[in-house]
């Protein structure tokens, strides 16, 4: 009898768990999904529509759940049947969560994935789900409207960098508040990675080729675009976004995973940002083009906090990245920051939010639209 009162005690408990997370789940139609197909992998976030403001102004929309990212690469053709599935996977959990209208779930395609590669996922791919996709100006500017807090909306004050694995590309204040100057290589880690490997020749060095060809094609191109756009180097802030940015810091200072925000009185949230220096940049660049191998053996011992949290952040970002990307990234890294001055910006910051910043500017303008 006393073993059937603890179980009912439990059913019952479990009920009235169910019940009060069903309660503060926002309503179906309040929520908006956004699947991002990157050229290395798959994020997607929920939200909540907060409706307009006393001004009729749009409310920001409160993220409730950002998922785990997903290395299923829509960058290769051969594994798009894997990122079809995944993408079906993510759409079936946010509606069995959140009960929202399929119609309010957008999987969009980001700037960095080539264009005969998006017609391919278009076409074939992924049937049935309705794909839209960015170019690289919008998403810059997402990026930084994600990512830059208000009170730097200044002249010349935040220049945005984003080293994506399709391009490189980034954003600045020209017109404070509202007029945007964006810039772009088509080449990020993966896709220089790719062109290298594609001429380098048998027992050529992979870095000596990655260096001639950044010479050939990338330099002229980057510094045409900064003599058009000065802001790339008079802003006097520095903020990188992109996944090997977030690799970077992260092998460079394991200490950091998790670090809390120190404006936090509560002393719970985790920091947003995670300050740098031109000397980092540096480092990274030795060590990725000398000994990419060790570059990946981070000292574990340096982890501090939530320790089974911050091993399983160190090893996802271990396996983003084989050691000629490491290598093709530290490289197009050091192009930009040689010659955007990094060493003279006031500050270097890696923004964490940057992961998810041009989903949420998305679905910020979709719900918009709705009003």
């Amino acid at each position: 009898m006393k073993s059937t009162c603890i179980t009912a005690g439990v059913f019952c408990l479990a009920i009235l768990t169910q019940a009060a997370q069903a309660q503060t789940l926002p309503p179906p139609e309040k929520c908006f999904g956004v699947i991002e197909l990157g050229s290395k992998g798959i994020k997607a976030i929920v939200v909540e529509d907060k409706g307009l403001d006393a001004n009729k102004l749009l409310l920001p929309p409160f993220t409730i759940e950002e998922f785990k990212p997903k290395n299923k690469n829509p960058y290769d053709g051969d594994t798009a049947p894997q990122v079809a599935q995944e993408v079906l996977n993510i759409k079936s959990s946010m509606i069995g969560k959140y009960h929202m209208p399929e119609n309010q779930i957008y999987v969009v395609m980001s700037s960095g994935i080539p264009a005969e590669v998006k017609a391919k996922l278009e076409g074939k791919q992924v049937k049935g789900i309705e794909l839209q996709s960015i170019d690289a100006p919008t998403e810059s500017r997402y990026v930084f409207q994600g990512i830059v807090p208000p009170h730097r909306y200044g002249k010349n004050e935040v220049v945005v960098l984003d080293i994506g694995s399709g391009n490189s590309k980034g954003a600045y204040l020209d017109e404070p508040p509202a007029t945007f100057e964006t810039y772009a290589l088509q080449m990020g880690t993966g896709t220089f990675s790719k062109e290298v490997t594609k001429l380098k020749q048998n027992g050529e060095d992979f870095k000596a080729v990655a260096m001639k060809l950044a010479g050939e094609e990338l330099l002229a191109p980057l510094q045409g675009q900064i003599r058009n756009k000065p802001g790339m180097q008079n802003c006097s802030r520095l903020y990188l976004a992109g996944g090997l940015p977030y690799v970077m810091t992260t092998l460079l200072h394991p200490e950091r995973i998790g670090s809390k925000d120190p404006e936090d009185p509560a002393g719970k949230k985790t920091s947003d940002w995670v300050p740098l220096s031109a000397a980092d940049i540096n480092r990274f660049y030795e060590l990725a083009t000398t000994n990419p191998a060790a570059l990946l053996k981070p000292d574990r011992s340096k982890l501090k906090g939530d320790l089974k949290a911050a091993n399983e952040e160190l090893d996802r970002v271990i396996g983003i990245f084989n050691q000629d990307e490491l290598t093709a990234g530290a490289i197009l890294l050091k192009l930009f920051t040689d010659n955007m001055h990094a060493e003279r910006k006031d500050g270097i910051f890696f923004s964490r939010r940057a992961l998810y910043a041009w989903p949420q500017g998305y679905v910020k303008e979709k719900i918009a639209a709705r009003y």
